[in-house]
């Protein structure tokens, strides 16, 4: 249910959902933030309903007394303007691009002063592909918020009142001209707008074929493209979403790998203890490389994923709406004469002159159930072909994650084994120094005790040396000769 409420800074009609009652909103023609008051009861909604129809009254009653050609001059038709489908919400990979790099830029500014914090050296000390990793997030954080920013002109344009009751209850072939000129005249461009693309193709396809089954099949072939317009504007952000941890599992391997090469090429030196410490050491860098890498682009792609996911329903919800919309208010409103007269505009068939019609449309409509026999049957035969090739599709996707599974298994029981390596090393190494250490105490210990002896013994000789004191030893030798006699003795009072 819809009703109409004057802005209270412009005073333009603007209408909304009865749901929105109480809401905060932006009026699209002086861009000031309103409330929503509530709906309008029932009485009041019936007052203003016999006000309209008394004015339309006097005004059909005024064109009817106008000469036919001015009437004629009056209704020219115009050519289409409805833009047809663009990038009402979709945005530009360009100026996308370049907006997310210098987002990246600035992380990596505000990172590099924090580069000795954890936080900082997975940004900065983890090799490349953690730039690769803030690029991409980058990229994503400014297409989410261009598309914002198109969505919120999207909802700001479902308020205008694109088809007036003031302008006529009924859209007929006489009053379609004054709608698609009451449009025309809003300030908003159908191109920027579901809303208003989707009412403006109705209503010309309305003043072209004057038939109200083909405009409803009409709106519903545009719903269906809006939607796929949609979708494919979620592409690029699927596609980062699938692509940020593929990057974090390529900086594991990079890490995994760089720290397997840097052991396998210090076993060779295993005997000397600092390079084992140093080669440990570049194996443990390695790792944390490895699994930072990982841990980061996991948490990157949730923090693109959530608000993606979020804003595509928004506007799938938004689409959801414009189908309302025009269901509510366009299709119920059009009167292409078949359904019976209207007004002033009545016109009396015979029973004679619609069965002629009837005879002569009865091969066209043999024809027609015919053709749409053959569509049926054609349109059957591709939704097989479109089923069984999703279904090959989603085997090839399914099969593809398990080898992504695999090897992600493999990789871990690779960590698993490097690490109980690493482990019987510690230990092999922590029982070297053990042994190391009882050495060199036993031979401390035997060093020691040599040194006690030979301090006791040089004790000794300062004990005999002090005995001796100022005396002196001499020692002569034998002489033979006729005036020498042999000594009996020696002396110890210094003279022989």
């Amino acid at each position: 249910m819809y009703f109409t409420f004057p802005c209270p800074q412009c005073e333009k009609k603007l209408k909304i959902q009865t749901e929105a009652a109480g809401r905060k909103s932006t009026c699209p023609y002086c861009r000031h933030t309103i409330v929503v008051p509530n709906p309008p009861t029932e009485e009041e909604m019936d007052e203003m309903a016999a006000l309209r129809n008394i004015g339309q009254t006097q005004q059909s009653s005024r064109v009817s007394t106008r000469p036919a050609a001015m009437q004629r001059r009056e209704t020219p038709k115009k050519r289409s303007t409805s833009g047809g489908w663009s990038d009402r919400t979709d945005v530009s990979t360009l100026r996308s691009g370049v907006l997310g790099l210098a987002l990246t830029a600035a992380v990596l500014v505000v990172m590099f002063p924090l580069q000795n914090t954890y936080v900082g050296e997975l940004f900065i000390k983890r090799g490349g592909v953690p730039f690769v990793e803030t690029f991409l997030l980058c990229w994503s954080a400014a297409i989410l918020y261009l598309k914002s920013r198109k969505i919120k002109r999207q909802r700001e344009s479902m308020l205008f009142d694109l088809l007036p009751n003031e302008l006529s209850n009924d859209i007929t072939s006489d009053s379609v001209d004054r709608f698609v000129k009451h449009i025309e005249e809003l300030p908003v461009q159908p191109s920027e707008s579901f809303l208003v693309n989707r009412v403006l193709r109705g209503l010309e396809h309305f003043r072209v074929r004057n038939s109200n089954p083909e405009v409803a099949s009409m709106l519903s072939s545009q719903s269906e493209i809006d939607a796929n317009a949609v979708q494919s504007s979620y592409t690029l952000l699927n596609v980062f979403i699938w692509a940020i941890p593929i990057l974090g599992f390529i900086g594991t391997v990079i890490g995994i790998s760089a720290a397997v090469g840097g052991f396998s090429g210090s076993l060779e030196q295993a005997n000397d203890i600092s390079v084992l410490k140093e080669s440990l050491n570049n194996v443990t860098g390695g790792l944390a490389t490895a699994f930072d890498t990982t841990l980061l682009a996991l948490v990157m792609s949730m923090m693109v994923m959530f608000p993606s996911s979020s804003m595509q329903k928004s506007e799938e919800d938004m689409l959801n709406s414009v189908d309302e919309y025009c269901n509510e208010n366009l299709l119920k409103r059009l009167n292409d004469g078949n359904e019976g007269p209207v007004g002033d505009a009545a016109v009396v068939v015979s029973p004679a002159l619609r069965k002629a019609i009837h005879a002569a449309l009865a091969p066209h409509h043999a024809e027609l159930r015919t053709w749409s026999e053959k569509l049926e049957s054609i349109g059957s035969k591709l939704t097989a072909e479109v089923v069984q090739g999703w279904g090959s599709i989603n085997k090839e996707i399914e099969k593809q994650q398990q080898e992504n599974a695999e090897q992600v298994r493999d990789l871990d029981a690779m960590a698993a084994s490097f690490l109980q390596t690493l482990s019987r090393l510690a230990e092999q190494t922590e029982k070297a120094h053990e042994e190391a250490s009882g050495s060199m105490r036993r031979s401390a210990e035997s060093l020691e005790g040599y040194c006690t002896a030979l301090g006791q013994g040089l004790a000794g000789l300062n004990g005999v040396l002090a005995e001796l004191g100022e005396k002196q030893v001499v020692i002569q030798g034998r002489r033979r000769g006729w005036f020498f006699r042999r000594p009996n003795g020696v002396r110890t009072d210094g003279k022989a």
